[in-house]
């Protein structure tokens, strides 16, 4: 185990490395691509697994890893941890993030996998409505543009027709997209006071625990192979969110947020080459429209900034 996260960790050295060379808004769009795409791989690796294992075991494997991979920055901050700031929140926090979790590996188990990818998009929707009806934050029309060309994008690429037996695979995928939002407002408010180590900590030992009864009643022995894959959901869960959190730092949330949309490409070429998925010309088109959803902002910001280089001469 000392030698798997080892390994993790200097692979991890070698991302920053790469990521280095990049202009600071420029290293925010390769990070959330590098993390959008790990979180792609994850649900491969889940969708793999589930045929064998019940749900609740390879979510606990993924906090058992998440924890063990944050112990050094618990046991250093100890003393911040134990003194948590609006404590309703983290328990909303843990809540719509164990939804997500959980839902959204039932779902990536049991219907095509770019119709779940598609729901999981459903997530950049919730945020804006609660966003707006809970925090009364604004959504400028910018940012409406861009959520519905980039999710009219996702619905020429999917254009999901669920059967009825798949349904309540439907209903399980608007819960873990809507988990997540929750997960991501409450996020949004407690960032404000709480260290990034406290955030982390709270929801892989909380949720760690909330599924750790239901796996040992469900636990199936796993085979060395399906442990490494096991493992491999934990380790890169971990690394995607990382590395997801460290994009934000380098680049607007709302640029962050639109390539995050690119994952719908990541699926048709992962269900191309594992899954034998032929994309079709609406499916490329899609994908175009998809992208232009993450342009525009750049090319928004760009054209706004010679406007008023322009305007001073």
């Amino acid at each position: 185990m000392v030698q798997f996260v080892a390994k993790s960790s200097v692979g991890h050295s070698r991302l920053m490395r790469f990521v280095s060379r990049f202009p600071p808004v420029g290293k925010g769009v390769v990070l959330a691509l590098i993390s959008t795409a790990l979180f792609t791989v994850v649900g491969v690796l889940v969708r793999s697994l589930s045929s064998d294992y019940n749900t609740f075991q390879i979510l606990f494997f993924r906090q058992l890893i998440f924890t063990l991979l944050l112990v050094p920055g618990i046991v250093k901050n100890l003393d911040v941890i134990m003194k948590p700031n609006k404590v309703s929140l983290h328990v909303l926090r843990i809540f719509g993030a164990f939804i997500a979790l959980y839902f959204g590996f039932v779902t990536v188990s049991s219907i095509p996998f770019a119709d779940a990818t598609a729901l999981g998009f459903l997530q950049v929707l919730f945020v804006a409505l609660l966003a707006r009806f809970v925090l009364s934050e604004q959504i400028s029309k910018l940012r409406l543009v861009t959520i519905v060309v980039g999710f009219v994008g996702v619905m020429m690429v999917v254009r999901p027709t669920f059967s009825e037996s798949q349904s309540i695979y439907v209903l399980t995928g608007l819960f873990a997209a809507l988990g997540a939002a929750i997960a991501v407002i409450c996020v949004r408010q407690v960032a404000q006071s709480e260290p990034k180590i406290t955030l982390m900590a709270y929801q892989s030992l909380a949720v760690g625990i909330i599924t750790m009864v239901p796996a040992i009643y469900t636990w199936r022995t796993p085979t060395f192979e399906d442990l490494l894959l096991l493992l491999l959901v934990g380790v890169i869960s971990s690394l995607a969110q990382y590395v997801g959190i460290t994009a934000y730092k380098w680049a607007q949330a709302n640029i962050v947020a639109n390539v995050e949309y690119v994952k719908i490409i990541y699926s048709i070429i992962i269900g191309f080459v594992v899954f034998a998925e032929v994309p079709d010309t609406w499916s490329i088109v899609g994908a175009v429209v998809i992208v232009s959803s993450a342009v525009i902002p750049l090319v928004w910001s760009y054209s706004q900034k010679v406007s008023k280089e322009y305007l001073k001469c």
